[in-house]
């Protein structure tokens, strides 16, 4: 992506909050990685990051203190990750659109679109459904009907949001995420599986970020609940009746089942699973692939299956891993005793 503005380091210094050493008149049109310099950009130094010698230099660095043996303008940030965030924000942020509804769209007569949203083409909006201020709804989007899309939310292509969903502002959902399908409820009958209706509703949160081809399921009754600043990666499954806590984060492919609640500021990561109805506390990480059977309380660090203490996980693994060792051993013994034995 290219960027789409010249400002000096100075300004860019202003905008994420650091302060500036060297020529803060130093023109940038972008930000670059340490391993791919390029003239007028910006880099990023992270960790046991270097630069190195052989290539081209960047026009300047974001660093947290001033490195030695670098004869750079520097951008100085207690959190350099937090100003490289804000940078890529300053050069290859979109351009906000323009409010209006595309002549493609076909919008229900009842539906309530601000004038400053936009609506792309092949969108459809059903009955009683609300786009409020700023709102971009992408080309092939669906809205269902008494669905809200809140202040400044972004449906990226190929959305779709089921009826009665609320999402809250400054939300992004990526390209194929469903929103709303119905909850995997079925009763066993003489005659097979009878469908149980899934009559409740979806609710998200603001700021709340939803990665493609991810689903949330409409709860049986009542809600499924999103809070704030949730972030939820690619190809992630939200059962119905699930209730997620503020600020929470969960990777790709994880799949959380019917009922179960997770607190604030929790991590998942990839591929972890939960067992129906179970309570994850506020501030746990579970790591990936990890398979909770049981309530964990705050703070819980777990991994493995199924999920236990995160050290203790892996004391298991390390011993799992001597096991062709120790059965060597053991039956090595067994011989020796044995032999022994006889002898007598």
């Amino acid at each position: 992506m290219s960027a789409r503005k010249n400002i000096t380091l100075r300004e860019l210094a202003e905008i994420v909050g650091g302060r500036v050493e060297g020529n803060g008149e130093t023109v940038l049109s972008g930000v670059c990685s340490l391993e791919n310099p390029k003239e007028g950009h910006i880099g990023f130094v992270a960790g046991s990051a270097k630069l190195s010698k052989e290539k081209q230099k960047p026009a300047a660095l974001i660093v947290a203190s001033e490195p030695e043996g670098i004869n750079l303008p520097l951008l100085i940030h207690p959190d350099p990750r937090v100003a490289f965030t804000r940078a890529l924000k300053v050069f290859y942020g979109e351009e906000k659109r323009e409010g209006g509804v595309d002549p493609r769209a076909v919008v229900d007569g009842s539906a309530k679109v601000d004038p400053t949203a936009w609506v792309g083409p092949f969108v459809v909006v059903e009955a009683e459904a609300e786009i409020r201020a700023g709102a971009e709804i992408w080309p092939g989007c669906y809205v269902g009907r008494r669905s809200i899309i809140g202040a400044e939310t972004k449906l990226l292509p190929n959305v779709v949001v089921m009826h009665d969903v609320e999402i809250g502002a400054r939300c992004i959902i990526h390209p194929g995420a469903v929103i709303g399908s119905d909850g995997f409820g079925f009763t066993r009958t003489e005659e097979g599986n009878e469908k149980v209706l899934q009559v409740g509703k979806v609710i998200i949160g603001d700021d709340v970020e939803i990665g493609a081809n991810s689903t949330i399921d409409r709860a049986t009754l009542d809600a499924t609940v999103i809070g704030n600043d949730v972030k939820i990666d690619n190809l992630v499954q939200i059962a119905h009746n699930v209730r997620i806590g503020a600020h929470t984060r969960i990777a790709a492919q994880a799949g959380v089942s019917g009922r179960v609640e997770i607190g604030t500021d929790v991590v998942i990561g990839g591929q972890a699973g939960f067992q129906n109805g179970i309570k994850v506390g506020d501030g746990s990480i579970v790591g990936g692939q990890a398979g909770v059977i049981g309530d964990l309380p705050e703070g819980s660090k777990v991994s493995g299956y199924p999920a236990r203490d995160h050290r203790k996980a892996m004391r298991i693994l390390a011993l799992q891993n001597r096991l062709p060792e120790v059965m060597e051993r053991l039956e090595n013994l067994e011989r020796e005793i044995f032999g022994q034995m006889e002898k007598r």
